[in-house]
């Protein structure tokens, strides 16, 4: 890793290890019986972590175009890594909640496909919108690496993890807006406190997230996170 990437994601961590310890505890003591609450916690452990990425420079919403990441393809290809990493430590060390994760439904190339293909609809729009040119290669590569694997964690808490256990109560529509609705509200501190972009984000969130909600209740999780990143990354720009 380029030597320029390091203090990016020095400073990045250095504001985010008095936060993870402290959920990293608060799930310890919870009991194992509370799955509930770990997704819950989980959850609010995943919105402080991407909020983060704003002070620590990482990205930056607003301006033009609208959503850009650092220009160190090497720092966004590290916490894509990284977030694979943390998909590894939650199958194995939270089974409870990862038993919600329902990674496909049916055909696994059909749901893969129709994933990006709802995807592409959320973010070709935008992209066209937009003009957004080609970035460079090497940056292409470290932000599909973020957006791809940072989008699939995402996926995971909210439609795997949430959406999962909400269908163990309601009916799996309701389950899948309450999802889309978590979702956006999870979105509320960016957009209102860290940003000034308000309810367009809000609005844009929540149609993202029904769109994910339904591809994960017809087709599973892992469709879902493909439409989340491709999403992304279609409408995502290197910073200057």
């Amino acid at each position: 890793m380029p030597l320029e990437a390091l203090p990016i994601l020095q400073g990045y961590l250095w504001r985010l290890l008095p936060l993870l310890g402290l959920f990293a505890l608060w799930l310890w003591l919870t009991p194992r019986s509370q799955a509930g609450m770990h997704v819950l916690i989980l959850l609010l452990a995943f919105v402080c972590t991407r909020d983060m990425m704003t002070p620590s420079a990482i990205w930056a919403l607003g301006g033009e175009p609208p959503l850009r990441f650092h220009a160190n393809p090497w720092v966004l290809a590290a916490l894509g890594t990284g977030s694979l990493a943390l998909l590894g430590l939650l199958a194995r060390g939270l089974p409870t909640c990862w038993q919600w994760v329902v990674g496909f439904k049916g055909n696994r190339t059909a749901g893969i496909a129709l994933g990006v293909a709802a995807g592409c609809l959320i973010g070709l729009p935008i992209r066209l919108h937009l003009g957004l040119g080609l970035a460079p290669l090497p940056w292409l590569l470290g932000f599909a690496t973020l957006a791809l694997a940072g989008n699939a964690l995402e996926e995971v808490l909210f439609r795997g993890m949430l959406q999962g256990l909400l269908e163990q109560h309601t009916s799996p529509w309701r389950a899948a807006l309450g999802s889309a609705c978590a979702f956006a509200a999870c979105h509320g501190y960016l957009a209102l406190v860290l940003t000034d972009l308000g309810w367009p984000v809000m609005l844009f969130t929540f149609v993202e997230g029904l769109v994910c909600a339904a591809v994960r209740l017809k087709w599973g999780t892992w469709p879902a996170a493909a439409a989340h990143g491709s999403a992304i990354l279609l409408i995502g720009a290197p910073l200057a």
